[in-house]
């Protein structure tokens, strides 16, 4: 299974930045690609990482970077075409285990085009992306948009009818974090799921975070907006995929980076 990553950032956390790139070239592989916002990229442009590294649009706001995660995923399908699975996540994503490989491999049998946290059917407005694309999207999905997998089918869909392209230029002139007739967080984590329903891919779900509860596989995704996942509250320790964990002396990713050092050494023994 072939498979690339998107990380965006925005902040000079750049510790955590690279304990998050090490948890996926440990996990997962070395095609990793860091979008920087264009208003932190002297915080990096110098930054020696074991990864392809791009500025970003300028962006500097707190909510929606779709412009952001439009070109990561744009740029990682252009560099690593015959990928089977492409990764966005936010640079507070650590990835703890290989156990979600397993989930992507179940998800292939199942015509499964993204997979993420909090999925459900929603009542968003989203009449530009269906002006775009010239076909009405009649119902609106989501999916949290700390961390997303597209599925190949799902990116060469989108890449046959230049939506890339065609969306980046349409929002060019838009305000940091403004989308028409839009409200939530980021247009991203409605605007993917309902177009990956639309051309007739379905929705797979880790976990969801509802009203201070886990609902589904919970012990290994324990992925949510808010609150940072609390080492004294959240049990991680067979997690394969957590957030936010925002700083890089965070208890849970001293503990994994001590776990995934054990296990490189246990994978050097095998070969």
């Amino acid at each position: 299974m072939e498979l690339a990553f998107i990380i965006n950032t925005h902040t000079d956390q750049t510790e955590c930045i690279r304990d998050t790139i090490d948890s996926i070239s440990t996990y997962a592989t070395n095609n990793i690609l860091v979008v920087v916002d264009g208003l932190a990229w002297n915080n990096y442009k110098d930054l020696q990482i074991p990864a392809y590294k791009m500025e970003g649009f300028r962006h500097g706001c707190r909510k929606s970077p779709y412009k952001n995660v439009a070109l990561g995923i744009k740029t990682a399908s252009e560099n690593w075409p015959d990928s089977d699975w492409y990764c966005y996540c936010e640079y507070d994503v650590l990835f703890a285990s290989d156990r979600f490989k397993y989930n992507l491999k179940k998800a292939e049998e199942m015509n499964v085009w993204m997979l993420g946290n909090d999925g459900h059917v929603d009542d968003k407005e989203l009449s530009l992306i269906s002006s775009m694309i010239k076909e009405k999207i009649n119902n609106s999905y989501y999916l949290l948009g700390c961390c997303l997998f597209f599925h190949r089918k799902f990116i060469n869909k989108l890449k046959e009818i230049n939506f890339f392209e065609r969306f980046l230029n349409i929002t060019s002139g838009f305000s940091d974090g403004y989308f028409p007739q839009y409200n939530g967080y980021d247009v991203s984590e409605h605007m993917y799921p309902s177009l990956c329903r639309h051309f007739g891919g379905n929705i797979g779900v880790f976990a969801t975070w509802d009203q201070g509860k886990w609902h589904g596989a919970s012990e290994y995704f324990p992925m949510r907006w808010r609150p940072e996942i609390d080492q004294s509250v959240d049990n991680c320790e067979n997690a394969s995929i957590i957030h936010p964990l925002k700083s890089f002396d965070n208890p849970i990713r001293e503990y994994h980076r001590k776990k995934r050092e054990q296990w490189k050494i246990l994978q050097m023994k095998e070969k």
